[in-house]
């Protein structure tokens, strides 16, 4: 199987009859080639070799790693070539994945495959970024942010209300070409979303099997002490009767979530400020951290930290607003009365500017 991500990455997926990870790949990434504009090949590409074991002849430089996980599997792996134009990951197989292959796919995904999409993209002056996203008259609004800050209700709201799907998690934004585009990944579903993800007709098995992982997520947190998120993973266009996907919108407002504090427009006028956001944005992310735990070489999290916050600065000086909204303190209700008045000073800046 091989997916692009627009004219900048080609992932190939080498299961080799574990076809499990082809099915949990599948599910993953098959709507991101329908939304692929690219007609070219992407110069970066990056293999995935799924094995009954790691190969002996790797290359001095490879990265090679044995990752106990949550304290209950633990995974072999190793990267050749992290940070070139040209990947290949190995993967030892996991007997788990023949019962529950997510739990495989899950750790494969977030922890090795994406982040090193996320420094192939960034390399290439492109922004993975976590971030929920919508558009509307073919302008994107992108709502980055830390995890459990209303990033996936935000986005349901505005989907219920008409505008485009991006993403509610990641979103791959360019500040060169002024684009944001699509990624539409299944949502991750969890209990507080069933009630209030507005619009959404949430099946009774998929609310069953939300309530059901909750009750596993307790018991697992209880016997091992660490804190579990498990969510249960759902396309918006299956619970959303009016869904539209969006196609590649213009970078125009960016409007960071966060549960506290004041809601406030950031006027971004000087050097200082830019990168001082940009630095906020860029600590929202969770790619990152396990793209730096998978390199291990503090001399490369230096380099690549420098990218991250000129490629976010460059980001913001391309939008046309920029600002704070704490979701515990708007009814999401009034959510596009919010943004009417973000487009007010949009405007107000714009007639500033002439």
């Amino acid at each position: 199987m091989e997916y692009r991500f627009q004219s900048y990455l080609s992932v190939r997926i080498n299961a080799h009859g574990a076809h499990q990870y082809d099915r949990y790949f599948e599910n993953e990434y098959a709507r991101i080639n329908q939304v692929c504009a690219a007609t070219t090949v992407p110069d970066h590409r990056m293999t995935l070799e799924i094995v009954k074991t790691l190969p002996d002849d790797l290359p001095a430089t490879a990265i090679r790693r044995k990752s106990r996980f949550k304290r209950l599997f633990t995974f072999e792996y190793a990267v050749v070539g992290a940070g070139t134009p040209d990947v290949t990951i190995f993967f030892k197989d996991h007997p788990v994945s023949r019962i529950y292959v997510t739990a495989v796919g899950v750790f494969l995904q977030a922890h090795i495959l994406e982040p090193l999409m996320y420094l192939s993209f960034l390399k290439q002056g492109v922004l993975f970024m976590h971030s929920a996203g919508v558009s509307k008259n073919g302008c994107a609004y992108l709502f980055p942010a830390y995890g459990g800050t209303g990033k996936t209700t935000t986005c349901m709201r505005l989907l219920s209300r008409g505008y485009g799907f991006l993403g509610d998690d990641l979103i791959i934004v360019d500040p060169k070409a002024g684009l944001a585009y699509p990624y539409p990944r299944p949502l991750h579903i969890f209990t507080y979303n069933v009630g209030n993800l507005q619009g959404a007709k949430i099946p009774l098995r998929v609310s069953a099997l939300v309530y059901f992982k909750n009750a596993l997520r307790f018991i697992l947190e209880g016997l091992l002490r660490i804190e579990f998120l498990i969510s249960t993973r759902v396309h918006a266009d299956k619970i959303l009767p009016d869904f539209q996907l969006s196609e590649p919108a213009t970078l125009h407002n960016i409007i960071f979530l966060k549960k506290e504090g004041e809601s406030q427009t950031i006027s971004l006028d000087n050097d200082t400020i830019i990168k001082e956001n940009a630095e906020i944005i860029v600590r929202s992310a969770d790619l990152n951290v396990s793209l730096f735990d998978l390199l291990d070489d503090a001399s490369k999290q230096s380099e690549i930290e420098e990218m991250e916050i000129r490629v976010a600065g460059e980001m913001l000086q391309k939008a046309d607003y920029f600002g704070f909204l704490n979701t515990r303190k708007i009814d999401l209700d009034k959510l596009e009365t919010y943004l009417s008045d973000v487009e007010t000073t949009v405007k107000a800046n714009a007639a500033e500017a002439v």
